[in-house]
């Protein structure tokens, strides 16, 4: 964890007392005993300060979950420095512990003493010690420090992706009347998962005014100067309150913005003159500070007149006269981040209709056998090493990446498409699920008895190993190397490699049954389902189960957490902004972020089945008795009308803005915006086949489905 002394609550410099150090060096390689007897194994001590020393460790076992271990110095515990590290403890035990703990705050584990053998004499020595998230990052302060080289501050929407963050943790903070008094950019981590940048509040330690000499220290009575307000200063702290935090975090980002701080001193100054100069000083100004903002927002003089006056505000010297608190700072600051960020991206490829857009700017993009296609988007989402003679879903003539423009009015209209049956039926009902590889040229199915694989137009058997339960696998999906990913009841989910060894994925509750999964580039797995429901409080729905998220990176297991506001979740997908969204029983959509699973809204009375995006940033989502439902960026839904009430039972969506789903009856439905308002369209007719699809996979000219009795049918588009 880069600066990862910074959890400590100070800058981390060397002990000078050097009389410890034997000490300290002799906790490496040493189990501490926590809460319940659990073990952490101290690995390499990777900060210290004049409090103590922070070690990387593994929690339960040599090599377990990899966490940060506190532990406050001997020579310290008799002091005012054991009451603050026990009250950090105590806060961050509190909020971790609630029914939905916030990602964007360090996550506590455990919080204990530990008596070690003493390097100085017989009697053992009284350690306490925390046990807290590892965070893998930097922190703030690097950030903008690395940002202050160019010039200019974080662009507006890095400002308002991480100022989201922060005021989310705060909002959390504050509700649980607790305020942090010592918010800073040293006091926030910048996390990297998945690829994504993530703030963490830490350092929760901050005690009240205290007795301290002026001229002693820059952290005036706990308070660091240049981002405490005046009232963190005054005798009491009587009117310290949620206000003083907002106050703490518009000096925060004035300095993300301008990469300067907003109340500059010098070492070895007075602090009684800063503290002076912050109480009846002028306000920071972002107008004479332009020329140090991104250029999105140094070119909009409204927008920066529009944040100044709100960053002024909250960085009155007068408290009352702030902000109320952290979100309302956040909904008087996002519209103009916003707007700044918005005019700055590229304008979208068509305002027609989001299937005229089938071109993609940029090189030939390969399809996933190595061979030239269109590449299609399946439920999956993942690339495969399929075979290069088998059939594509499309060849593509000339460039690959920028294949014929279909004329919408052509592509929706039933009548210009024409179906034929790839392979025929193998028996009513003998398929549970089935996937396309990314280029549709070959699919996996789970059966009754197994697994089997079609290509070349047939369906051929895969073995399976005998410790599989076959007849309790739900689902299945493709994995990146081209194995496949299991999943289903028990809590079973394992990873099979064709022709060769089935691994099993650790999951720690029995009871989840998995219904559908996500499988990403960066390794990450999602998976969804039930549980037995574990809350008390009745509910207004039908159901004794709860939707389930769990998350792996690799094979190793990051996230559990139920969506208690519904009864189960079926499908799950990745929007092109980021949102990882579910969709479930009852029309439940759920949003799941950075391992916080939150009920967003019941969008219909209907089950919802699937769930895939769309390149604008949202997401269409259909269902039971055929239901479709269009999503926002935002999560807003729309109901759309849909030309069959049968159940629609899967759904492809493709990067050029194509939508199809398969239901009962093999009815296959597309998508279409000819008239204004979106709606499906049959597209299918009578094909001369009876069975459910349950998998499609689709391009501009042509689609394919495959049917519960095994039956593989295309349209092609004349």
């Amino acid at each position: 964890m880069a600066d990862s002394g910074r959890i400590l609550g100070q800058s981390m410099h060397p002990s000078p007392d050097l009389r410890l150090v034997p000490l300290r060096d002799s906790l490496v390689g040493r189990v501490l005993r926590g809460t319940g007897n659990t073990a952490y194994y101290l690995r390499e001590c990777i900060g210290e300060g004049g409090q103590g020393w922070v070690f990387r460790a593994n929690w339960d076992d040599p090599s377990g979950h990899v966490v940060i271990v506190k532990v406050l110095r001997p020579d310290v515990v008799a002091t005012e420095a054991l009451r603050r590290f026990q009250r950090e403890a105590e806060v961050l035990r509190m909020l971790s512990t609630q029914g939905r703990p916030n990602p964007y705050i360090v996550r506590f584990y455990d919080h204990a003493i530990a008596q070690v053998p003493s390097t100085y004499g017989p009697d053992p020595l009284t350690l306490p010690f925390t046990v807290l998230e590892f965070v893998d990052g930097t922190t703030l302060e690097k950030e903008i420090v690395k940002q202050r080289a160019t010039g200019r501050g974080f662009s507006a929407e890095r400002v308002r992706r991480l100022l989201r963050q922060i005021c989310q943790a705060l909002d959390v903070v504050h509700k649980q009347k607790v305020v942090h008094r010592d918010l800073k950019p040293s006091n926030i981590l910048l996390a990297n998962e998945a690829g994504t940048e993530v703030a963490k509040v830490t350092d929760f330690g901050l005690v009240k005014l205290v007795d301290v000499n002026l001229q002693k220290t820059s952290a005036l009575a706990g308070a660091s100067l240049g981002y405490a307000p005046p009232e963190q200063y005054e005798q009491g702290n009587q009117r310290v309150s949620p206000r003083t935090d907002v106050f703490s975090l518009a000096a925060v980002v004035f300095e993300m913005l301008t990469a300067k701080p907003a109340f500059p001193f010098h070492d070895g100054e007075n602090p009684l003159l800063i503290v002076t100069r912050i109480l009846n000083g002028p306000r920071p100004s972002l107008v004479k500070a332009r020329s140090s903002l991104a250029p999105e927002l140094e070119a909009s003089a409204p927008l920066v007149e529009a944040l100044d006056r709100e960053l002024a505000r909250a960085l009155a010297a007068d408290p009352s006269a702030r902000h109320e608190g952290a979100m309302e700072l956040w909904n008087a600051l996002e519209p103009s981040l916003r707007a700044a960020t918005e005019e700055h991206k590229p304008a979208p490829r068509s305002h027609v209709s989001p299937y005229e857009t089938t071109a993609r700017a940029g090189e030939p993009q390969p399809s996933a056998g190595g061979g030239s296609g269109v590449r299609v988007r399946t439920d999956d989402q993942q690339p495969f090493v399929s075979n290069p003679s088998a059939p594509r879903l499309e060849a593509a003539t000339g460039d690959a990446a920028r294949p014929e423009r279909v004329p919408e009015a052509q592509a929706a209209t039933p009548a210009a498409w024409t179906w034929s049956m790839l392979t025929p039926a193998l028996a009513a009902k003998s398929i549970r699920s089935a996937v396309f590889t990314s280029t549709a040229d070959a699919a996996i199915a789970l059966t009754t008895a197994g697994l089997v694989r079609w290509e070349r137009g047939s369906w051929v058997s895969v073995t399976l190993p005998s410790h599989v339960p076959r007849s309790g696998l739900r689902g299945l999906r493709w994995m990146r190397d081209g194995s496949v990913l299991l999943f289903g009841e028990g809590g079973f989910v394992a990873r099979h490699v064709l022709g060769g060894a089935t691994t099993l994925w650790r999951v720690p509750d029995p009871e989840i049954t998995f219904l559908g999964a996500l499988v990403e580039e960066n390794g990450v797995t999602t998976l969804v389902g039930e549980r037995p429901y574990r809350g008390g409080a009745a509910r207004s729905f039908p159901g004794k189960t709860a939707g389930v998220v769990t998350q792996f990176n690799g094979d190793r297991v990051t996230v559990v957490g139920d969506a208690m506001s519904c009864s189960r979740l079926h499908g799950v997908a990745r929007m092109t902004n980021g949102q990882l969204v579910a969709c479930g029983d009852w029309g439940a959509i759920v949003r799941v972020e950075l391992g916080v699973v939150e009920f967003v809204s019941s969008i219909c009375a209907g089950h919802l089945l699937a769930i895939a995006p769309l390149p604008d940033g949202g997401a269409v989502t259909v269902g039971v008795g055929g239901h479709a439902l269009s999503l926002d960026a935002q999560l807003h839904a729309q109901l759309e009308a849909v030309q069959t009430t049968r159940d629609l039972l899967c759904l492809t969506s493709t990067d050029d803005g194509q939508a199809w789903a398969g239901s009962a009856q093999a009815r296959l439905v597309r998508r279409s915006s000819l008239g204004g308002a979106s709606s499906w369209v049959r597209i299918s007719g009578d094909i001369g086949v009876t069975a459910s699809m349950i998998a499609i996979a689709a391009g501009p000219r042509t689609v394919r489905s495959i049917g519960d009795d095994g039956t593989v049918v295309e349209g092609r588009l004349a």
